[in-house]
């Protein structure tokens, strides 16, 4: 055994798991990660096997510990171990058996949309109240209304079980119950703070929202804060180390940044596109379009709010280029793109839009091409998408708070490339920030967090921080912006949802079928042009 003390963090998405042991620097010494599968039975429909993910934890677990016995390290020098997870998703399991007892509901799921139209049209009044306690609008990305679709579909329930053997619960009360033995049934603030079941001034479960939402509150685990001793670790081999912090991964990055004051400004340019606006202290609502959420809570310190939008669709709309349009072979062209703004406009609303703009019927467009389009435009405007986006929002939170934003920081996968940053900059009219860490902030904002429950200080290394300034007149900011913003209007009425929609409809696909063809043919030429 050796005098090192290290921190352990398990991150848990519904697309990768990953492990990794940091120093008391901050560094990341080792680490392992296990990508997951998405499972699409229907259109709309998005879920993960949750035995699949604990299997990935496991796993990682044990190749850190291999990797840490080649530094001739060891478990045991692990002092104490930190959770972050993707918000949102969400599964049920029995409290006997621990096995799952469906699938968990992805993030992305829009399954609900029907529930949701039904409670817009016939409770208004009801969902005002309950959006007033929670900070949020109902939407298909809250796990308390994927919940309610459980509840009312429990066909769908692998096994037989009673109601009160049923555990309910985001990736984080999955993980930590497999890892103690079923021993503890917790959620921190963060990741509550986001399922629409939360009253956000009390922390608690808010009895009006769980019985609108038919929810009982038995069956909903403990609220703690994002930072506390939790217990003790009963499986995998880091059995006997304690659990010192669970975070909501894009808040943990906040804390991580050590974001606390008003006007801070975080950009995360991963599958999906969140941004998030410290506001302080004190709950508020937003009045143009924002929801409130939990940025964290240490122990019995103050919680830190914050007002966040978000689309569902970031890097997702690259996927989708790569994969579907066959526009983008690789990252590397990502990073090599040269070619100037044009009057292309991608509006990634594959699943409609989000705050600020909460237009769920949105679908996803691509306007303004010309003869002269080529397969480059479609992608410069598809990066220009999380830019244009990160502006919807920072405008929205100056419209709330009269604070205007001097800085933008960002971090995710997209983060990496610097094409991206300086349009971010050129769009916002402001200096944008990115660090090494790129999507490790949260790790490290989740061991910073568990470190401080057993005393220690983890160091605040010096990140090599680079500044992209903006390259734009004021002018040409607001010029682009608006055309953006007609772009957006563009997205919405295309389509008009039946009342008795089912989940596949045929003749739905069909449509889409023939426009992506169309829309591929196109592309095709469009490369084909390219190379003569």
């Amino acid at each position: 055994m050796t005098n090192e003390q290290l921190i352990g963090v398990i991150d848990v998405e519904s697309e990768i798991v990953k492990f990794s042991v940091l120093n008391l620097s901050g560094h990341i010494l080792v680490d392992s990660y296990r990508p997951i599968e998405l499972i699409k039975p229907y259109i709309g429909w998005v879920e993960v096997d949750a035995e699949s993910i604990w299997n990935a934890v496991c796993t990682t677990i044990n190749e850190v510990i291999v990797k840490l016995e080649l530094k001739n390290l060891s478990k045991d020098d692990i002092k104490i171990i930190g959770i972050i997870n993707e918000r949102d998703t969400v599964l049920a399991w029995d409290s006997e058996s621990s096995k799952p007892l469906c699938n968990a509901i992805h993030y992305n799921d829009t399954r609900t949309d029907t529930i949701i139209r039904d409670c817009i049209l016939n409770c208004p009044k009801a969902l005002d109240n309950i959006e007033d306690a929670t900070g949020s609008k109902v939407s298909s990305m809250f796990s308390g209304i994927k919940l309610k679709w459980i509840i009312n579909n429990k066909y769908i329930i692998k096994q037989p079980t009673s109601m009160e053997n049923i555990k309910f619960g985001t990736l984080d009360t999955w993980i930590v119950w497999k890892l103690t033995n079923g021993n503890l049934y917790v959620t921190d603030i963060t990741n509550a703070s986001r399922t629409l079941l939360m009253n956000l001034k009390t922390f608690e479960w808010s009895p009006d929202a769980c019985q609108f939402f038919d929810v009982p509150i038995s069956l909903l685990p403990t609220i703690k804060s994002s930072s506390e001793y939790y217990g003790t670790i009963e499986e995998t081999p880091l059995r006997g180390i304690s659990i010192g912090s669970i975070f909501a991964d894009h808040q943990a990055a906040l804390y991580g940044l050590h974001f606390d004051k008003p006007g801070q400004i975080m950009s995360n340019y991963g599958d999906s596109c969140a941004v998030s606006c410290i506001i302080g202290t004190e709950f508020k609502r937003s009045n143009n379009g924002l929801i409130t959420t939990v940025a964290y809570k240490i122990d019995k310190e103050p919680a830190v709010y914050a007002f966040e939008g978000w689309t569902s669709v970031g890097g997702k709309a690259i996927e989708w280029l790569k994969n579907n349009m066959k526009i983008v072979d690789s990252d590397e062209k990502i990073e090599l793109l040269n070619i100037d703004a044009s009057d292309v406009y991608f509006v990634p609303a594959f699943n409609g839009l989000a705050a600020p703009h909460w237009k769920p019927d949105a679908k996803g467009i691509i306007c303004g091409m010309t003869h002269f389009t080529n397969k480059k435009h479609i992608l410069r405007a598809a990066l220009e998408a999380f830019c244009f986006h990160t502006k919807d929002v920072c405008v929205a939170f100056e419209k709330d708070t009269n604070i205007v934003p001097s800085q933008l920081f960002v971090d995710g996968l997209y983060s990496v490339y610097n094409n991206i940053l300086s349009y971010q900059a050129d769009i916002l009219g402001i200096d944008v920030i990115s660090s090494e860490m790129t999507d490790d902030m949260a790790i490290y904002g989740s061991a910073k967090a568990a470190a401080k429950v057993i005393n220690i200080e983890l160091g605040s290394h010096e990140w090599s921080l680079k500044i992209t300034k903006p390259m734009t007149t004021q002018e040409e900011q607001k010029n682009r912006y608006s055309k953006w913003l007609k772009a957006i209007r563009r997205s919405t009425g295309i389509t008009k949802a039946q009342p008795n929609q089912t989940i596949v409809d045929k003749n739905n696909f069909s449509t889409h079928f023939l426009s992506t063809a169309y829309l591929m043919a196109m592309m095709g030429m469009m490369a084909f042009s390219d190379k003569n």
